[in-house]
């Protein structure tokens, strides 16, 4: 495993202080119980989602698609990541990086390029 991040999002008061890293073949999630790593292979998908808490108030519960899911953060109440996960006890973790969009950007771009030098 390669140990410098490619990107990583620090800590803020909306990840609970947490820091959330990607590498060129896994995410890491520094929690406050511990490291939570999720290497490529397993992930199905990474997508960008508004507040659950706005959505709720605007009359959408979001049931389409539910899957209980592991919450590392405050990602109920601002724009967070929900990232699905193929293996596991936990198939769904939602996590708030200090720029959302960024992150699955960043996170896009790495998955591809560890799949581009796989296919060689």
């Amino acid at each position: 495993m390669d140990d410098t991040p490619l990107y990583t999002s620090p800590c803020t008061a909306k990840s609970l202080w947490q820091e959330y890293r990607i590498y060129s073949d896994r995410i890491e999630f520094a929690t406050l119980l511990g490291n939570m790593v999720v290497p490529f292979t397993d992930i199905e998908s990474a997508a960008l989602a508004g507040s659950d808490v706005d959505a709720l108030f605007h009359g959408d519960l979001r049931l389409k698609n539910f899957r209980p899911a592991l919450k590392l953060d405050w990602a109920n109440f601002t724009d967070h990541i929900v990232l699905d996960k193929s293996t596991g006890y936990i198939h769904r973790i939602l996590f708030t990086p200090e720029n959302p969009a960024v992150f699955l950007e960043q996170l896009r771009g790495a998955m591809a390029a560890r799949a581009s030098d796989h296919s060689e």
